[in-house]
């Protein structure tokens, strides 16, 4: 049995495509944890997803991933028609007990005043209304007691520029302007205009400097030669592949994820645009330590802080990795919508058949 976590991650195409030729092969069972939607519709048989969101707790799919989205939308449509029907039932129940009662029309007088016929009408009453009562508190127990539970809202991205305050829209022409920029060992020469608005997808096999050249156009890393050149005031942003969660209050890893949030903004500013209203983390994630937060929940941090600072230039390296699978098809489709321009350095296959801008192929350094 193979167990693989993420297997795709940091691989270029051909590494990509003898693993599939290599899984093809095996003979034994595979089970493997991916975000990479390619991979998942190349490589699986079958899909277990474990978000409490999509379904009344894990839930198997056959099939591979574009199989599994039809699937797994219906089954969350039948989750809360059925939350809906039960609910609808237990108030009609409820309802019920409350109002059995009395059998017949209340304040009707019996056929006969006689004292014999008002016992006989009074005890078939009693009779009927007792099963009636208690039938409806059976039906209502056990409804009480099997109901599913109410389907938890997903959360739902708020996209890119909730708050935006950024220049980008008042900008025009070059606003990022590489000449043959070259880090010795990791990236040869480059050179690389990206206009106001424009989206950019870089790729290439590993080792040929993608990440490196995303340090550089955010002024992260120096060049061994050529240059970089940007209006003033330029906002740049990067979101690179290791998250860096800086602590500059020295709060330690017990502060929680709002409290981080707010000391890497500003507290004016966290104030004016709170985590919360990003869309990226449960309200229990957000006030939980972040050293209880897994990799993917730090990225979101990551992208909050980044996002927050409304930068000119968006730079994502590697975005889709550790980003759940909703949360990946939200930005691709906000992506357009961005006021400042945008690179994207990438390996996902998904992403790149559906990339619409314009494209940077990179050699080896």
């Amino acid at each position: 049995m193979l167990l693989l976590d993420e297997p795709t991650n940091h691989l270029d195409d051909a590494a990509v495509a003898f693993l599939l030729e290599t899984l093809r092969t095996w003979a034994g069972p595979v089970l493997f944890a991916s975000h990479d939607r390619s991979f998942l519709d190349e490589a699986s048989t079958g899909l277990l997803d474990l978000d409490p969101t999509a379904g009344r707790g894990p839930a198997a799919f056959t099939g591979a991933y574009t199989a599994y989205l039809s699937q797994r939308r219906e089954s969350r449509e039948r989750w809360e028609r059925r939350f809906r029907d039960e609910q609808e039932e237990l108030r009609r129940l409820r309802q019920a007990v409350r109002d059995s009662h009395v059998v017949g029309h209340p304040g009707a007088a019996p056929r006969s005043e006689g004292r014999g016929a008002k016992k006989f009408y009074a005890d078939r009453n009693a009779r009927v209304v007792s099963r009636r009562v208690s039938d409806a508190r059976s039906r209502l127990a056990e409804l009480e007691r099997t109901q599913v539970r109410k389907p938890p809202a997903p959360l739902s991205f708020a996209g890119l520029t909730p708050g935006y305050a950024g220049s980008a829209s008042e900008r025009s022409g070059p606003v990022l302007v590489a000449s043959g920029v070259e880090v010795a060992g990791r990236l040869a020469p480059t050179s690389l205009t990206v206009g106001a608005g424009e989206r950019w997808l870089i790729t290439g096999a590993n080792g040929s400097g993608k990440s490196t050249l995303l340090a550089v156009l955010s002024g992260a890393l120096r060049v061994t030669g050529g240059t970089v050149q940007s209006p003033s005031g330029l906002r740049v942003g990067l979101l690179g592949q290791e998250v860096s969660l800086p602590d500059p209050a020295r709060r330690g890893e017990g502060r929680s994820a709002a409290v981080a949030y707010a000391d890497l903004v500003g507290w004016e500013a966290a104030e004016r645009l709170p985590l919360t209203s990003w869309g990226l983390l449960p309200p229990s994630s957000e006030n939980g330590s972040i050293a209880e937060l897994s990799v993917g929940q730090r990225r979101r941090l990551a992208l909050a802080v980044l996002l927050a600072g409304s930068p000119d230039v968006l730079l994502l390296d590697e975005p889709t990795n550790h980003l759940s699978l909703p949360l990946v098809d939200a930005i691709e489709e906000a992506l357009p919508d961005y006021p400042g321009a945008v690179a994207v350095a990438s390996h996902d296959r998904w992403l790149r058949s559906r990339w619409a801008g314009r494209r940077l192929e990179l050699g080896s350094a």
